[in-house]
């Protein structure tokens, strides 16, 4: 089930943005500092994303760890207060009757407006952000990385209608729109960030060379970005189960089950005081979870068919290129026929992946503990499938 995506050609030049490059060493100190904190941060709230950028080329890791660190912030964004009752919450509810702005209205406008001034204003300025994310941003755009600000426009407002929602899902459509607007965007991003002039000319090459390389290498983001999506509902369930009142699963299969969305409530609430209904309300959440899972399976299973897909069209590009020995000497360079400009973008879909094979391991049981616990298999996982070219 693939959720509608608007294609949009993928950018394999400059946008020509260039700016002066400035150094001192107030800069100097600025910017250490920021990637300083983004990277303690990644580390402890966002330990994939803080591993995957090792595999990033060095130029362009300082925007990737601001992108996820970007992510991770935006995530954070709420109504405020873990529930009704809090104060935060009720201070929320009160903006919005009285000023028609909640909190939330609030920090999605802030971020707006920082973006904003990253694209904007001077380039060789980053006193005045005061923020470690839209310093690294504008210190791409500063050497010349491929920064594109409609990616990050697009994930605001598919959050903030998240938001809007209440959480909630009619369908896995819905949820794979969702990923297409977030997880998706991102992806994109950090592809074009990639395919910056001085991260890797062979790549843009190649790209250029093959409209159809172009088309397969956005679809697989899609699709990545698509399955996150799914997942990272499946493993926020129960925080917004337990914290929000919500259920992020998608009310048509839940209904298929005969399980409400109160039923979902007060298991993870703790409100169930008899333990026959308490196994049968798991076991109906299990086939709940295993259903959405599949949605999002499917979608990594397309991905890696589509990574084939390239690899089959680079040797071809790369037989028809014969003649020119400088283009061949690069593909020789290539694991698997895919270079790293392209493939590590691809990487942030393995947590996703791994994520996913834990869930079958143990019945689809989002209540086991052992699927809560963080992911030990990543560092050797992202090694492998790095070299073998896999997701």
């Amino acid at each position: 089930m693939i959720a509608h995506r608007v294609k949009t050609p993928l950018k394999v030049v400059s946008v020509g943005i260039s700016y002066a490059r400035y150094s001192t060493t107030n800069y100097n100190a600025i910017l250490h500092n920021s990637v300083e904190s983004i990277s303690q941060i990644l580390e402890k709230s966002d330990r994939s994303s803080y591993i995957l950028a090792q595999y990033i080329p060095e130029p362009a890791r300082n925007t990737f760890l601001a992108i996820r660190a970007f992510n991770l912030e935006i995530g954070k964004i709420n109504e405020g207060g873990k529930n009704r009752q809090s104060r935060a919450s009720m201070a929320s509810r009160q903006m919005t009757q009285t000023l028609g702005v909640s909190t939330a209205d609030l920090k999605f406008k802030f971020w707006s407006d920082l973006l904003l001034r990253v694209f904007t204003k001077d380039p060789n300025n980053s006193q005045d952000l005061g923020e470690p994310i839209a310093i690294l941003l504008r210190d791409g755009l500063r050497n010349g990385m491929n920064i594109d600000l409609s990616y990050l426009q697009k994930f605001l407002q598919t959050r903030r209608s998240f938001i809007k929602s209440g959480a909630s899902f009619t369908n896995t459509n819905e949820i794979c729109s969702y990923g297409e607007g977030t997880y998706s965007q991102l992806n994109y991003l950090t592809q074009q960030v990639l395919l910056s002039p001085s991260i890797s000319p062979s790549s843009i090459q190649l790209l250029q060379a093959s409209s159809t390389l172009q088309s397969l290498i956005a679809d697989i983001a899609a699709h990545i970005g698509q399955a996150t999506g799914v997942a990272s509902m499946i493993t926020g369930l129960r925080y917004y189960a337990s914290t929000r009142n919500q259920v992020p699963l998608p009310i048509d299969i839940m209904n298929n089950h005969d399980l409400s969305q109160e039923d979902v409530l007060r298991l993870f609430q703790g409100h169930i005081t008899d333990s026959t209904e308490e196994q049968n309300l798991k076991s109906k959440l299990n086939s709940v979870v295993y259903d959405t899972a599949i949605v999002a399976n499917d979608h990594i299973l397309t991905a890696n068919k589509k990574l084939n897909d390239f690899k089959t069209e680079v040797k071809q590009v790369i037989s028809t290129r014969s003649n020119d020995q400088k283009f061949q000497n690069f593909a020789k360079k290539w694991k698997g026929n895919v270079p790293d400009a392209l493939f590590t973008p691809l990487m942030v879909g393995i947590p996703t992946s791994l994520y996913l094979k834990k869930l079958e391991k143990h019945d689809f049981d989002v209540l086991n503990t052992s699927v809560q616990q963080p992911e030990w298999r990543l560092a050797w996982t992202s090694f492998k499938d790095y070299y073998f070219r896999k997701i």
